[in-house]
């Protein structure tokens, strides 16, 4: 899926608004019993949420111009980036499809169960033909119990709120739609999910491709960093999207580049054989990651050195014939 794609799937919701519908669900912080359970709201509440979400999609996604939809594994620095999950997706958020795929999923019982107790909302936008879910994390303040006093207003003067409330606010983390999970928030997916040991698994794939391209002296080094999530994310682009290996470059061509290219003369060792990079420093390991990256690159231009995180592919177009 690239931008445009996205925008014109969105799109597609725009201009039908007046016959899709909006359904919300609770996903619980009880463990054994975490949902989704869908929320009984009324109409007119309803029809407030779909604007709220429809408006929302369009200032986080439609309405920006410089927009990158990139796969997760290929994670970048960029802003203005969208991110296609394309790792094992953890159980907690298959919770996105099972909206899209069941209609008969149990009401939550207010009167047994506290809003406090809800960790995210889903909401399902479409009709029969089509169909997108927004996960919400429903941060603490955004749930107020009985044990605060509020008042609100009503006509001219005060009066006290007794019951629980939800604000609920513009703004998602992550979006399900035709058959893509996608990471606006890439801290927030982080922090959370079991995302950690995912990273972890598929960070121990990126270590074991470097050495089984015998680049690194002493390569037990990176096997260190895989509990550090900065790290594996790392390595786990490394795996899925190192344009060095995939180029099979070898290890006398790295220490080469290594031995000339401004930015890493002197910053990092070599073996004896000057075939294989010595990682013994936290600067010589950040400088390899990005080095397997392909992030130091020469203008053909100017000739000028750069340091580059963000890179797309540029095919050559094929003129037309006629």
């Amino acid at each position: 899926m690239i931008a445009d794609e996205l925008k014109a799937a969105l799109q597609d919701y725009y201009n039908d608004q007046a016959n899709i519908g909006v359904c919300v669900y609770a996903l619980m912080k009880d463990a054994d019993c975490p949902g989704p359970f869908k929320l009984d709201i009324e109409a007119d509440a309803e029809a407030g949420l779909k604007t709220l979400f429809l408006q929302s999609l369009r200032d986080e996604i439609s309405s920006k111009e410089e927009l990158t939809v990139l796969d997760l594994s290929s994670a970048d620095e960029r802003v203005n980036a969208i991110y296609v999950y394309d790792l094992d997706i953890p159980e907690e958020l298959t919770a996105l499809e099972t909206v899209i795929a069941q209609d008969n999923l149990p009401v939550l019982d207010l009167n047994e169960a506290s809003l406090s107790s809800i960790r995210a909302l889903l909401i399902e936008i479409g009709n029969d033909a089509r169909q997108l879910v927004l996960y919400k994390t429903m941060a603490p303040v955004n749930i107020f119990g009985r044990s605060s006093f509020f008042l609100r207003k009503h006509e001219s003067r005060l009066e006290r709120l007794d019951d629980e409330f939800l604000r609920v606010s513009a703004g998602f983390q992550m979006m399900r739609i035709n058959g893509n999970l996608l990471v606006l928030n890439l801290e927030a997916l982080e922090h959370n999910f079991g995302f950690h040991d995912v990273i972890k698994k598929e960070a121990a794939l990126g270590i074991n491709a470097i050495v089984s391209a015998k680049l690194v002296a002493n390569p037990d080094v990176l096997r260190e960093l895989v509990d550090d999530v900065k790290y594996a994310r790392r390595l786990t682009k490394i795996a899925k999207a190192s344009p060095v290996l995939k180029a099979g470059i070898s290890g006398e061509s790295i220490v080469q580049f290594c031995s000339t290219f401004p930015r890493l003369i002197g910053r990092i060792r070599f073996n004896d054989e000057n075939n294989k990079v010595v990682l013994d420093t936290k600067v010589s390991k950040d400088l390899f990651i990005k080095v397997l990256m392909d992030d130091f690159l020469t203008s053909e231009l100017t000739k000028f050195h750069y340091a580059s995180v963000a890179k797309d592919a540029v095919e050559p177009e094929v003129e037309d014939a006629s």
